[in-house]
């Protein structure tokens, strides 16, 4: 079997089986109820299925639902010792899900659908998965990555999920193992890093666009989270 990617549909009347390969289900639209040995839960947009070579799983969704759908003959690393079969998915892996949707659903192309699925692999190998996260942290990451360049204090990202500072400061530990600030820091310079190799925005730019108006700031820290200027990432 070639690795491929789909999109699909699944009936409202419980189905189960089980196939020789690897398979991860991406909801575009809609949610899936799925049972993947023990354990049981409804995945939808921002989570995925991992469901391994010989499992037994069943599932269903309502029609209109609709997932992109990963056969794959092996997994990452990340995916292959996994304590649930149910993850968060980040919001890079989720665009690129819609980007293939478009695609798949445009026009047959084998070639595209061979390097779109090579891709996918690739894009997957970089990501870090987490176990599926409580709804209302999922909010507060949402929040933090929608606008880099503001700092929300802890009492707003606690208000936009409905739980006190102490709460908050609790589940975001558990769910990222990280506080609060270690990850705005992680996107910071993850983006930063991105606007400089990718783009030809100029660094005092890209330093405002993640939270800092002075550029010395901005480059000390950067190197010490990088071990390097930002010049050295700059395009040429």
């Amino acid at each position: 079997m070639k690795d491929r990617l789909s999109i699909r549909r699944y009936t409202p009347t419980i189905d189960s089986h089980q196939h020789n390969y690897h398979q991860l289900v991406l909801p575009l639209h809609g949610v899936i109820e799925l049972a993947i040995a023990d354990k049981h839960d409804a995945v939808g947009i921002g989570h995925c299925a991992v469901i391994q070579a010989g499992t037994i799983h069943s599932f269903k969704a309502l029609e209109k639902a609709r997932f992109l759908v990963a056969d794959l003959n092996d997994l990452p690393t990340s995916l292959q010792n996994l304590d649930t079969p149910f993850v968060a998915t980040t919001n890079a892996l989720q665009h690129f899900c819609q980007f293939a949707e478009a695609q798949l659903e445009h026009r047959l192309n084998l070639d595209l659908e061979e390097s779109m699925t090579a891709l996918f692999k690739q894009l997957l190998g970089t990501q870090d998965f987490l176990p599926r996260i409580d709804p209302r942290i999922s909010r507060v990451l949402t929040v933090m990555s929608d606008d880099l360049s503001i700092t929300l204090s802890l009492t707003t990202l606690a208000s936009n999920a409905n739980l006190s500072v102490s709460q908050l400061k609790t589940l975001f530990k558990k769910h990222t193992g990280k506080t609060c600030g270690q990850y705005l820091l992680m996107l910071r310079m993850e983006k930063a890093r991105a606007l400089l190799a990718n783009t030809d925005v100029p660094a005092h730019l890209v330093a405002e666009k993640v939270g800092y108006q002075d550029q010395s700031a901005f480059s000390r820290r950067f190197h010490a989270y990088f071990g390097q200027t930002p010049r050295s990432f700059m395009t040429r």
